[in-house]
């Protein structure tokens, strides 16, 4: 294993990142970097143009105008969550199909940000196809999500998985052995800079981690990160910044600041050897 000290973000562009980690995803999933950074990959005037276009259409707003003393702000999303919305499956892909009419057009005369992120994926995968998940009858899940958080919004430290999280073993997204996450910056928020906008830790999930996850506040977990030497670094991204992870790494979002939300398109995508597709969904 190398040097704990060197478990650091790595830099670079596709072409880079392919000649240093010829299997990047697997250099994920093995832990041995935590993620893989491109800075001012995606056009920053583009990013603050579509957010200014989600305002004119009223697809944003600001919640805190309209909510009671001590009312918790929620996270608005433009797309559709699987996380969110599983519970009735109609519901879910009726939504996911009109997220997908509604991109369509979204972001018409500015560089397509979903188009980006899966041209992205696939060239750190050149040997697969790229392409929005799917169940078997054809339905499509959501393309990708914006995410929007606002001032005291963030998430306890946690773990994506379709298969181990949430565990929707009757879809087809809960069949891939590991799940990872792509995101891009739109607008940056104030944060602490002690800690960072996301913080990753030096663990991946494991059945005896649930407990320390989801059963305690953030603080138990890193006092027992701490305890146990479990490493963590931050990652920082401005507007273009665009950044890849294994999405079973344990990893946290403190709460933003100050009055200007922090705003990210993400998806989430999952492959095997067996498959000539990647499956990529929000």
């Amino acid at each position: 294993m190398k040097n704990p000290s060197l478990w650091t973000p790595i830099e670079t562009d596709s072409e880079s990142l392919l000649n240093q980690y010829p299997q990047p995803l697997k250099t994920l999933v093995e832990g041995e970097v935590p993620a893989f950074i491109m800075r001012n990959a995606f056009n920053a005037d583009h990013c603050a143009a579509i957010v200014d276009r989600f305002y004119k259409r009223e697809l944003l707003y600001d919640p805190r105008v309209s909510l009671k003393d001590n009312e918790p702000v929620p996270r608005i999303d433009i797309g559709t969550s699987l996380g969110m919305r599983h519970h009735n499956r109609e519901e879910f892909f009726a939504h996911a199909a009109s997220t997908h009419k509604l991109f369509d057009s979204l972001f018409k005369g500015y560089d397509n940000p979903v188009d980006f992120i899966y041209k992205k994926i696939e060239a750190i995968v050149p040997d697969k196809r790229v392409m929005v998940a799917r169940e078997l009858d054809g339905r499509l899940y959501g393309p990708a999500i914006f995410r929007t958080y606002y001032e005291g919004m963030g998430h306890e430290p946690h773990f994506d998985s379709v298969r181990n999280r949430t565990r929707l073993l009757d879809m087809q997204v809960s069949r891939f052995d590991k799940q990872f996450a792509a995101i891009l910056c739109f607008q940056e928020s104030l944060f602490d800079d002690e800690k960072g906008q996301t913080l990753l830790y030096r663990r991946q999930w494991s059945p005896e981690l649930n407990e320390k996850l989801f059963n305690f506040p953030s603080s138990i977990w890193r006092s027992y990160a701490e305890e146990q030497g479990i490493e963590h670094v931050s990652i920082n991204l401005k507007p273009g910044d665009f950044y890849i992870f294994c999405s079973e790494t344990v990893h946290e979002l403190p709460p933003t600041k100050g009055e200007r939300p922090r705003i990210v398109l993400a998806v989430f995508f999952a492959m095997s050897d067996e498959d000539e597709e990647v499956y990529v969904w929000s």
